[in-house]
């Protein structure tokens, strides 16, 4: 406060715009917020601000007028050094009336924005803060999205690929079982001609008999 006095009563700003005016009672209030204690409002702390320095205004003027015999804490002087306007010989209501319309002109400066519909800069902060954290949760949840539509397709992969093998393999077997068939067919085909070779044989055997003589088989010697 005592490096920007300007804040200290609207009515002795000089060239500060009310952004400016705004900006830095943001800052302060962050300041303060950041201090182990009460938290408040921006608003909130410009209400504590007028309210404090009415009371030490008030005050000074009982100390002057005789009336309070207790003197203003070093704190409370540094505060009344950045009100140096108010004249404390004025009568109690004229000192009460200039700090409300101090008040009013300060708490003018965020309320315009409101009667128009549009937040204060503290409420656009949160709004920003909020907006910024709901960006970066949308952003991972769309990097797990992009992750699991991965993994899906990964799956899918795998599961054609699963399929295609498979399918090979069926057709191996298929393959497999006509060679198979095929083999038995040769081997009976094999047998046929064996037993056929065997009938043939048989017969021939059976006709030298009949044709020749035992004694003439011998001679002969055929079947040796």
């Amino acid at each position: 406060m005592e490096k920007h006095p300007d804040l200290a009563h609207r009515k002795q700003k000089d060239g500060m715009s009310n952004e400016r005016f705004k900006t830095l009672w943001m800052e302060l209030s962050n300041i303060v917020n950041g201090l182990e204690g009460t938290t408040k409002s921006v608003k909130g702390w410009i209400k504590f601000w007028s309210d404090k320095r009415r009371s030490i205004t008030l005050k000074q003027k009982q100390i002057a007028e005789g009336r309070s015999t207790d003197p203003l804490t070093v704190l409370e002087l540094r505060i009344l050094d950045l009100t140096p306007n108010i004249k404390h010989t004025k009568r109690k209501s004229s000192v009460k009336q200039e700090a409300c319309n101090g008040d009013d002109a300060m708490d003018n400066i965020f309320r315009k924005e409101e009667d128009v519909g549009f937040p204060s800069s503290a409420n656009r902060l949160l709004s920003t803060d909020t907006d910024e954290r709901h960006m970066s949760v949308m952003e991972k949840l769309v990097d797990v999205m992009d992750q699991q539509a991965l993994a899906l397709s990964q799956m899918a992969e795998a599961t054609l690929n699963s399929s295609k093998a498979l399918e090979q393999i069926a057709e191996a077997s298929h393959k497999q079982a006509m060679a198979v068939d095929r083999l038995a067919g040769t081997f009976e085909t094999i047998n046929a001609s064996v037993f056929d070779v065997r009938n043939a044989v048989m017969s021939i055997d059976y006709t030298m008999k009949r044709c020749y003589t035992t004694q003439h088989r011998q001679n002969s010697n055929i079947f040796t």
